[in-house]
């Protein structure tokens, strides 16, 4: 039931999962992981990425999946169940720094929107700790949805950009510098790894209906983010009264000016993958 759980943050954390399934299940796929092999899904959340790699690793494998909000690991062992994983998935609550001086060794380490300054004060620290985590040989994968690269409101890209500088500033992120949110692959670098590289895997949402997840993850997750923090911090960022009102007539479903439901909507994720090797 997740009853401790915020529903708030439960329906972010479902809708984004469903949302951006079929660009993890690709990226999974493009990891090469090995039959019965071992792999940590760090922050694992509400468990989106938990099928894609207990098929990778099939029943002789072993995937753990590990998050600090036991609620939220509550949703990803309720998903795991819906889903008819086998035994080779195992979850718990704790801390990543934890698990990983505990079970080092690992084929494969995946996260998900996981590594960044909204979580580590020093990300790049973290992906070296989980590069000494893989056995030789073995993987570091990096996956963003890569949120403030994508593009929710074609025709208005001004205002797309102070909502996002909006965000940003809601959520204390580096404007620059060494723990910038897309600083992926200099962690990856810094960190000793080898083959360091980076995919594109685009979700595109046109016409906006035929794609069940897309509607749902703009109203449920999307705007409400960009509204808030429009609201907290928009002046700020340098959104005018007028824009603000804009804004509101925007992202609001049912409005008049509802930027959904307007002819030839589109939605653009970029999604990101990183990945690199320990050296063999």
């Amino acid at each position: 039931m997740n009853q401790d759980l915020n529903p708030v943050l439960r329906d972010y954390l479902v809708t984004n999962r469903a949302f951006v399934a079929p660009a993890v299940d690709e990226a999974v796929a493009r990891l090469g992981l090995p039959p019965g092999g071992r792999v940590l899904d760090a922050g694992t959340g509400a468990g989106g990425a938990l099928p894609a790699l207990a098929r990778a690793v099939g029943e002789t494998g072993r995937v753990l999946g590990v998050d600090l909000n036991a609620a939220v690991v509550g949703l990803a062992r309720t998903h795991v169940a819906e889903t008819g994983l086998g035994t080779n998935v195992t979850l718990r609550d704790g801390d990543l720094f934890d698990v990983l001086a505990e079970e080092p060794d690992f084929d494969a380490i995946w996260t998900s929107d996981v590594i960044w300054p909204g979580n580590f004060d020093d990300p790049a620290a973290v992906v070296a700790r989980m590069g000494r985590a893989v056995r030789p040989g073995g993987t570091v994968a990096l996956f963003y949805s890569n949120y403030y690269q994508a593009t929710f409101l074609p025709g208005h890209s001004r205002l797309e950009r102070l909502l996002f500088a909006a965000s940003e500033l809601r959520w204390d992120l580096p404007s620059d510098g060494e723990r910038h949110y897309e600083r992926h692959l200099a962690w990856l670098l810094g960190a000793g790894l080898e083959e360091v590289s980076l995919t594109i895997i685009p979700r595109v949402g046109f016409p906006i209906d035929a794609d069940p997840t897309v509607r749902p993850y703009l109203e449920g997750a999307v705007w409400p983010e960009l509204l808030e923090s429009a609201d907290e911090r928009g002046t700020e960022a340098g959104l005018s009264a007028d824009d603000l009102e804009r804004v509101r007539a925007l992202l609001t479903p049912g409005s008049p000016g509802y930027v959904a439901d307007r002819p030839g909507y589109y939605l653009v994720h970029p999604t990101l993958l990183a990945t690199g090797r320990r050296p063999a």
